[in-house]
C-alpha cells in the first residue's frame, strides 16, 4: 500500500469504474429529473426520527424528574456512558449503510444481504461481550464517572438494564442502517415511532406505579428501554425477512465471511472512531463550561438544546446524502453522486441557515421558554446569536461528510473531526476562557472556529474528487 492510500482511506483504483450498465440507465436518468424530491423523500423521515428520539428522552426525564435529583442524576450518568457505547455500534451501522447503498445501486442484492448478516453477527458478538463486562463492572464504572452514593444505588441497576437493552439495540442499528442504505428511511421512522410509544408508555406506568402496577422508580425506565429495544429488533427482522422493503434477508442462517466483514470494518471503524472522538470531546468540553458557574452552564445547556433542532436537520440530510451518493456510485455514476451531494447540501444548509436566523432574531424569546432568570436570558440570547453563525458551516460539514461516508471515504471525516474538536474547539476554548477570560463567549467562539474549519476542510476534500475513486 502506498503512502497516499494510507492517508486517504481504502485502496484507490487508477481510473474511474466502467460506465453505468445499460439496465441501470433508465433508473438513474429518472433520478436526475428531480434531485430535490429524492433528497427530501429520504431526509424528512430521518429528521422526524431524530425529533421523535429527542421527545422520548424529554418525556422520560420529565417522568423521572418527579422522583428527585438523585433519580435524574442516575439516568443522566448512565446515558452519558450509553452514548459512548453507541459510538462503537456506529461502526457497524456506518459500514452497513455504505455497503448496502453501493450494492443496491449496483443491483447486487446478494452482496447487500451478505453485508447485513456480517454486520448483525459481529455487532451481536461485540455487544454481548461489552454488555457482559458492563453488567459485571457497573458499580466501579459509575463510580469513575463521579456518581455519589445516593446516585450510585439507583444508577447501578439501571445501568445494567441499559446494558441488556444494548444487545438488542446493536442489532437494530445495523438493520436500520441497511434500510437507510437501500433508500428507505420511512420504515426506520415507523419502527422507531412504535418503539417510542412502547417505551414512554411503560415508563409512564412503571416509574410512579399506575393502574395497580408496582412503582419501580428508575428501574421502570430500564424496563421500558429493554422492552422497546426488543420490540424494535424483532420488528426490523420481520420487515427484512418479509421482502416488502428495499432490501431482503431471505433466511436467518449466518455464516462468517471474513472478506465481507473486513470490508465493513474498513468503512465502519473510522466512522466509529470519529463518533467516539466527538462524544468524548464533548464530555471534556462540558467540563470546561461547568467551571464558568451555574448561570453560564444553564445558558450553555439551554442554547445546546435549542440548537439541537438544527443539528437534527443536518443529521437527516447527511443520512440522505450517504444513501444517495452510495447508490449512485454503486450504479457507477459518480456524476450523479456529485449532483446528489450538491443538492443535499444546498437544501440542508439553506434550512440550517434559516434556523440560524431564527436563533439570532428571537434568542430571548426562545430562552424564555426554558428560564425566567434575566441573567440566563441575557447570556442565552448572546450565545444563540453566536451559534447562528455556526449553523451553515455545521450543516455543510455534516452533509458533505455524509456524502463521503456513502462513498466509503470515512477516514477523512475522522481526521477532520480530530483537527476541529481536539486541536481547535477544546484547545482554543481553554485559551479564550483561561488566558483571555472571555467566559462562555470564548467557548462559543471556539465552537464557531471548529465548525468553519471543518466545513473548509471537507469542501477541499469534496472538490478534490478522490472520494469518487474509493473502493469499498
Amino acid at each position: 500500500m502506498t503512502a497516499a492510500q494510507e492517508t486517504t482511506g481504502p485502496a484507490v483504483p487508477e481510473a474511474l469504474p466502467e460506465p453505468i450498465p445499460p439496465y441501470l440507465v433508465e433508473k438513474v436518468a429518472g433520478n436526475r429529473k428531480d434531485l430535490n424530491r429524492s433528497v427530501l423523500t429520504l431526509a424528512i423521515p430521518a429528521i422526524a426520527e431524530q425529533l421523535l428520539f429527542t421527545v422520548v428522552q424529554m418525556a422520560a426525564l420529565m417522568i423521572v424528574g418527579t422522583l428527585g435529583a438523585s433519580a435524574i442524576a442516575a439516568v443522566g450518568v448512565t446515558n452519558q456512558l450509553h452514548w459512548l457505547l453507541q459510538s462503537a455500534f456506529w461502526a457497524f451501522g456506518a459500514g452497513t449503510t455504505t455497503l448496502v447503498a453501493q450494492f443496491t445501486g449496483a443491483c447486487e442484492r446478494d452482496l447487500a444481504e451478505g453485508a447485513i448478516k456480517q454486520a448483525v453477527m459481529f455487532s451481536l458478538l461485540v455487544s454481548v461481550i461489552v454488555s457482559s463486562a458492563g453488567i459485571a463492572l457497573a458499580p466501579g464504572v459509575l463510580a469513575l464517572m463521579g456518581a455519589e452514593a445516593a446516585v450510585l444505588a439507583q444508577a447501578t441497576g439501571y445501568f445494567r438494564m441499559v446494558m441488556v437493552a444494548a444487545v438488542f439495540q446493536s442489532v437494530s442499528l445495523c438493520l436500520a442502517a441497511s434500510l437507510r442504505g437501500s433508500g428507505d428511511t420511512r420504515t426506520p421512522f415507523k419502527v422507531g415511532s412504535a418503539g417510542a410509544v412502547i417505551n414512554v408508555l411503560i415508563i409512564w406506568l412503571l416509574v410512579p406505579g399506575r393502574w395497580g402496577l408496582p412503582a419501580l422508580g428508575v428501574t421502570g425506565v430500564g424496563v421500558g428501554i429493554i422492552a422497546s429495544q426488543a420490540v424494535i429488533m424483532v420488528t426490523y427482522l420481520g420487515v427484512l425477512l418479509s421482502g416488502k422493503c428495499g432490501i431482503h434477508i431471505r433466511s436467518l442462517k449466518f455464516r462468517l465471511d471474513t472478506s465481507m466483514l473486513r470490508r465493513l470494518l474498513i468503512v465502519g471503524v473510522p466512522a466509529a472512531l470519529e463518533q467516539f472522538l466527538m462524544t468524548f470531546g464533548m464530555t471534556i468540553f462540558v467540563r470546561l463550561v461547568m467551571t464558568l458557574g451555574t448561570v453560564a452552564f444553564a445558558a450553555h445547556q439551554i442554547s445546546v438544546n435549542i440548537t439541537s433542532i438544527s443539528f437534527m436537520a443536518g443529521f437527516g440530510f447527511a443520512m440522505a446524502a450517504t444513501a444517495l451518493v452510495g447508490k449512485s456510485l454503486g450504479a457507477r455514476d459518480p456524476e450523479l453522486a456529485t449532483d446528489y451531494a450538491r443538492a443535499t447540501s444546498r437544501l440542508g444548509v439553506g434550512i440550517m441557515a434559516a434556523l440560524g436566523a431564527v436563533f439570532f432574531l428571537f434568542g430571548s424569546q426562545l430562552v424564555r421558554l426554558y428560564s425566567a432568570d434575566p441573567q440566563i436570558i441575557g447570556m442565552g440570547r448572546l450565545i444563540l446569536r453566536l451559534a447562528a453563525f455556526a449553523q451553515p458551516a455545521m450543516g455543510f460539514y455534516s452533509i458533505i461528510a455524509g456524502a463521503l461516508r456513502g462513498a466509503g471515504d470515512t477516514r477523512y471525516p475522522l481526521y477532520i473531526t480530530f483537527a476541529g474538536m481536539w486541536t481547535l474547539r477544546i484547545g482554543l476554548a481553554y485559551f479564550l476562557v483561561q488566558s483571555l477570560g472571555l467566559g462562555l463567549v470564548g467557548v462559543w467562539l471556539a465552537v464557531n472556529a471548529d465548525q468553519w474549519l471543518r466545513a473548509f476542510l471537507v469542501l477541499m476534500r469534496f472538490r478534490g474528487g478522490r472520494w469518487k475513486l474509493v473502493k469499498v
